[in-house]
């Protein structure tokens, strides 16, 4: 005798009040999580000070630490990173202390340079974090807008509001939002070339040359990646950075050119021709600090420690370095910027050295490879997104050229990108050949990663 059995379906009246119930219970949490990691992604873009480089994002992400230091452990990288920062640090109050006979330190320098080190690597984690629970979109925007928030504090703010304000925070913005659309869809790819053009056309006219590059060669990338697949095999990530320096040297010279002509701009055409002229390269006469720092390495290779100032002779070292470039040193450069407070060598590499000695050189690799890393996966597997495209070329830029209190804002918002992409790089290298209908994976993969962040967060406090 056959019984009948009632079968819930899970489209019935009474299945999806059970649901609504059972989501209603986590809810409160959810929001809650929700609402801590947006505010600390937003508070780790602002650059409110607290005390001597320490700032507010910076004091949220240490409050946060016993949370994400956990979460940071999922990403491969990021211990040796936190490995390399702990060395740093020890080495810099080591060659503080060695060298405080011949270099005395202030103690103001001493937090003024540690401080805004540790400030940017809590952000970082914060926002490790923060994408675990919320979309990586999400919590790049959120660190625009608080970026955006206090760009008109910067010291140059009022020379150029576009390029020493607003010009990396929209860039951050637009390109964040681009993130939420579709993963490598036509949507997508049409609003990273609008919103890259529109960032170009805005940062040329304000005379940014460098600015400019990165963003042509992003929207030159980014098209490179959407290229029809003419064979099986998919381009190595070696072939793929080849690619990049072939790239960037031809923009290099195409906009040289332009600046002479006069097309950025009278200013930009003025500096690129003295700088040119003194040096015979654009880029050794536009930073010849360059010369300063070889000669600095070469008469203390092990560094200097921080908080540590320059003594005559390191002033005169430094000088005849830049000489050697065709630049002029005596006209206050040198000991107002250079020297004035601390020593300043205009390059995240030069002062990361100056700073935390052989160690901090080792930090400066391990940059260099996380970008150049992304780079070259990004190209080769067809999985760069445009932001992180545009701040692997700028992290590679600060590292020669950029001094390092303005490159590390950037610089945590970049590790946030970086090692998250090394955590879901797949093993093996994927098939290239594109499936007949995209839009159904991309959904499925959207809808994973929305699961996974339902699986974390349903763990509630204990997990988190």
């Amino acid at each position: 005798m056959a019984v009948a059995t009632a079968v819930r379906s899970p489209h019935s009246p009474r299945a999806r009040s059970t649901a609504r119930t059972t989501r209603t219970e986590r809810t409160g949490w959810e929001v809650l999580t929700a609402l801590l990691a947006g505010a600390a992604a937003f508070l780790a873009g602002t650059d409110f000070d607290l005390v001597r480089g320490l700032t507010v994002g910076g004091l949220v992400g240490a409050a946060l630490a016993p949370i994400w230091v956990r979460e940071a452990s999922r990403f491969r990288g990021a211990a040796l990173g936190g490995v390399l920062l702990l060395a740093c640090l020890l080495s810099a109050l080591a060659l503080t202390t060695w060298r405080a006979a011949t270099h005395p330190p202030t103690e103001a320098g001493v937090l003024i340079e540690l401080l805004p080190v540790i400030s940017a690597a809590m952000s970082a984690g914060a926002l490790l974090w923060g994408q675990r629970v919320l979309s990586p979109g999400i919590v790049v925007c959120l660190y625009a807008v608080g970026s955006l928030a206090t760009a008109t504090t910067g010291s140059r703010f009022a020379e150029d509001p576009w390029r020493f304000g607003f010009a990396m925070p929209a860039t951050m913005l637009l390109l964040g939002a681009c993130l939420l659309l579709e993963h490598r869809g036509r949507k997508r790819l049409g609003a990273d070339m609008v919103a890259l053009g529109a960032l170009t056309a805005v940062t040329a006219l304000s005379g940014a040359r460098s600015m400019s590059a990165f963003l042509i060669m992003t929207a030159m990338l980014v098209l490179w990646q959407h290229r029809p697949v003419m064979a099986k095999k998919a381009t190595s990530a070696l072939l793929s950075l080849v690619l990049v320096g072939a790239l960037g040297l031809g923009l290099y010279r195409a906009l040289e050119g332009a600046a002479l002509e006069g097309y950025l701009g009278s200013s930009a055409q003025q500096r690129t021709e003295e700088q040119t002229q003194a040096a015979g390269s654009l880029i050794l006469g536009g930073r010849p600090e360059i010369g300063a720092t070889v000669a600095l390495m070469l008469e203390e290779p092990l560094g200097y420690g921080a908080g540590t100032m320059a003594t005559p002779t390191d002033m005169q070292a430094a000088k005849q370095g830049m000489s050697v470039l065709g630049y002029d040193p005596d006209n206050g450069y040198v000991e107002h910027y250079m020297f004035g407070t601390r020593i300043e060598v205009h390059s995240l590499i030069g002062d990361l050295w100056v700073w935390f000695g052989l160690a901090g050189l080792v930090l400066s690799g391990w940059l260099l490879w996380l970008a150049s890393g992304y780079l070259g996966r990004s190209l080769a597997h067809r999985t760069g997104s445009a932001l992180g495209l545009f701040l692997a070329l700028q992290l590679g830029w600060n590292l020669f050229f950029g001094p390092i209190i303005s490159s590390l804002p950037p610089l945590a918002l970049a590790l946030g990108v970086f090692l998250l992409q090394r955590k879901d790089a797949p093993a093996t290298t994927p098939d290239p050949t594109p499936p007949r209908r995209p839009r159904r994976p991309v959904a499925g993969s959207r809808r994973r990663d929305q699961r996974a962040r339902r699986r974390y967060l349903a763990g509630g406090p204990q997990r988190a």
